[in-house]
């Protein structure tokens, strides 16, 4: 069972995080958005509370653990906001089951993996050497440098909480990241998409957002000057500022469609 948690009540909001991340990297968008919203946030297989089940993964396991969720949750559809792998999740989420997505932001988020061979090489050097391997210069990978230099309580135990996870869970979901490649299904994605990237995110390359803007139908592209790979953490006002924009757009569309 997937390990999640449930909060506020209202529309929901399903946040999908990272690779080599919890529910907890959401702390700031929870606290936000619980308010007005049902905010649902959970941990990827082989991550945090969640068992990892025998790998190797692909990317259809990972949404049939958010489809399994939604079900078990009675939740029809939600606006769906996923960072890094979690976006993926989120386009492959709405590809394959567009009754389930209301709306899809994306967070520095690749629609394909740029080189297979490294993630195949960094779950087989998990396997054998322990998580360590993936938590060397984390802090300069993941956050723009005005963070790193100076990590909030929040940043430093998302790093710190990469050496916890199961290794095996961990190389499993590597590999689904190696295998992933959305670029043939991104037209058929109906739902309003916006796809947010980062320039100073070290992790995953600008042209991700661009082609997701350039082929999902209408979908739109933000670009912020200065902000890292979980830029979640880093600028959580303007964060959640582009979420309420993008689903208060989104609903008008859906009332001004016949």
């Amino acid at each position: 069972m997937t390990a999640f948690t449930d909060e506020g009540s209202g529309d929901p909001v399903l946040l999908s995080a990272s690779l080599g991340t919890t529910a907890a990297m959401w702390a700031p968008q929870r606290a936000r958005l619980r308010t007005g919203r049902r905010v649902i946030a959970y941990d990827h297989r082989g991550h945090g509370a969640d068992p990892a089940p025998p790998g190797p993964y692909d990317l259809a396991d990972l949404v049939h653990d958010a489809v399994t969720l939604l079900d078990s949750l009675e939740i029809e559809s939600a606006d769906v906001v996923g960072i890094s792998l979690g976006g993926t999740v989120g386009l492959a989420l709405a590809a394959e089951h567009p009754d389930r997505v209301r709306s899809l932001v994306t967070l520095n988020a690749p629609a394909f993996a740029d080189d297979p061979v490294f993630w195949r090489r960094r779950a087989a050097a998990v396997r054998e050497q322990g998580m360590a391997v993936a938590t060397s210069g984390l802090l300069d990978r993941w956050y723009a440098p005005a963070v790193a230099q100076a990590p909030t309580a929040l940043v430093q135990d998302t790093v710190d909480g990469v050496g916890r996870l199961d290794p095996a869970g961990y190389a499993a979901c590597c590999e689904a990241i190696a295998g992933a490649d959305l670029r043939d299904r991104l037209a058929g994605i109906r739902c309003p998409v916006l796809a947010v990237n980062g320039l100073a995110d070290a992790v995953v390359p600008a042209h991700h957002a661009r082609t997701i803007a350039a082929t999902v139908p209408g979908a739109r592209q933000i670009t912020l000057p200065g902000a890292g790979h979980l830029l979640s953490q880093e600028i959580p006002d303007r964060l959640h500022t582009l979420l309420t924009d993008h689903w208060t757009t989104a609903a008008a569309d859906r009332k001004a469609t016949p």
